[in-house]
């Protein structure tokens, strides 16, 4: 039917005929981007997100390698909210938010490689409702702490780290 989308039937995307006929009738020449978005540059954003967390551990005025492991799994739980609210503005894909989250944080935290996995992947799965409510909790907070680091606030996001780790002093 003509009001219908001609879909590909192996993508989601409309096929290459319906988007030559949005092109030629918006006049877009050559470049397709307004529709369909392009790959970002990964390497740039690796970069960016291991400034942000270096930029989170200096705000917090932390060394993490003299931290308790409770700790350090707090502020690699809260960098991963950052991470992965700084992948979701960029419309970045869970597969390569998960891929900078493993490089950020071995090149941030220097994690063995079994252990940045496994830190990574508990703080995928305590994204799941009702998974780990106290990670997810911390995950929000660093969500909230991205917003900081965006707009300057490092004081405050050096606070909103400091009173996750005051939390649980007792535990550590």
């Amino acid at each position: 039917r003509p009001s219908m989308l001609r879909r590909n039937r192996l993508t989601p995307r409309p096929s290459g005929r319906l988007r030559r006929r949005l092109t030629q009738a918006l006049g877009v020449t050559g470049e397709i981007s307004v529709f369909w978005k392009k790959k970002p540059d990964l390497a740039k954003v690796r970069a960016e997100q291991t400034k942000m967390a270096a930029g989170l551990l200096s705000a917090a005025r932390l060394q993490f390698p003299q931290l308790s492991r409770l700790h350090q799994a707090l502020v690699g739980t809260f960098l991963f909210g950052m991470l992965h609210a700084d992948g979701a503005i960029r419309g970045l894909e869970p597969a390569q938010i998960h891929a900078l989250a493993l490089i950020v944080f071995a090149e941030t935290f220097d994690y063995s490689s079994e252990l940045n996995a496994q830190a990574v992947q508990e703080c995928i799965n305590a994204t799941s409702p009702g998974y780990h409510d106290t990670m997810n909790a911390v995950i929000h907070r660093g969500i909230d702490g991205h917003r900081q680091y965006c707009q300057g606030q490092l004081s405050t996001l050096g606070e909103n780290l400091r009173s996750i780790l005051a939390h649980f002093e007792g535990g550590a």
